[in-house]
């Protein structure tokens, strides 16, 4: 009874929003994302936000940003609420037929974070986990191969799990976590604590913006626009903007090829 009253709440909220003002408005929902896409009490802000924001507004779309958990973004897609996501897998199986952008939004980059006192100093595939407890949080997506290594041994935990504090207390002994999240998140590493991350990245996947299908012609103006902006340098000053250094230099970086120019309170030791 109390999941069906919450779930007609929503229902009932989403109702009554105003419909879309005009086929020039662009409406998307996004999960919490940092620093990707998040509210900062002033409105959404982030990478990801300021890269679609532009993009739509460059080829004549205005756009609305609302954050929500991910589910209820494709509840509220499904009920004419919203015409998008901003970002997903494309692994993400929807009920509502949406079209994916050309280009990935964002990068999901994997990595593994452990103490000082690990034996390893970069990841070289399974066998630099062999006998770790790795952290397991309910919920959360993680990489096939990471669920199926049968040389690790998880531990599961709820969704509000504090990580890196379970790692500093010598709970788990691998975390896995998204590298700018890791960096730039609300729990963002800013000094020396004893951990240290292997590199190069555990697992890669592109994150996409998707629109309703029949939107398809907007899709097209947006992956137009994206192309333009990674030829004029619109990208890597949204990059320098959120991150402090260039696209390419965070791809170097998760490679594990070379270091990005960053103060050194931005990055972990």
């Amino acid at each position: 009874m109390r999941f069906l009253v919450i779930t007609l709440a929503i229902f009932v909220g989403f109702l009554g929003r105003s419909p879309q003002a005009a086929a020039d408005e662009i409406r998307l929902c996004y999960s919490r994302w940092e620093p990707y896409a998040y509210d900062d009490g002033a409105g959404a802000t982030g990478l990801a936000i300021d890269i679609a924001r532009q993009a739509f507004e460059t080829t004549g779309y205005s756009v609305s940003f609302t954050q929500m958990p991910h589910s209820r973004c494709h509840f509220g897609i499904r009920y004419g609420v919203y015409d998008g996501v901003l970002f997903e897998s494309l692994k993400e199986v929807t009920v509502e037929p949406l079209q994916a952008s050309k280009f990935g939004l964002i990068n999901r980059v994997m990595v593994a974070v452990v103490r000082e006192s690990y034996p390893h100093t970069a990841y070289e595939g399974p066998s630099t986990f062999e006998g770790a407890n790795w952290l397991h949080v309910q919920g959360d997506d993680y990489p096939e191969k990471i669920i199926s290594d049968s040389q690790m041994y998880p531990v599961d935990v709820g969704e509000n799990a504090h990580g890196l504090l379970m790692l500093r207390k010598n709970y788990v002994d691998v975390v896995f976590r998204d590298l700018a999240s890791l960096h730039f998140g609300s729990d963002a590493v800013r000094e020396p604590a004893g951990l240290k991350t292997l590199l190069p990245a555990v697992d890669i996947e592109p994150f996409y913006l998707r629109l309703k299908t029949e939107l398809a012609p907007v899709l097209a103006d947006y992956d137009g626009a994206i192309t333009e902006m990674i030829a004029n340098g619109s990208i890597d000053r949204l990059y320098y903007k959120h991150l402090g250094f260039s696209q390419i230099a965070f791809n170097r970086y998760f490679s594990g090829s070379s270091q990005p120019t960053l103060p050194q309170d931005r990055l972990m030791p």
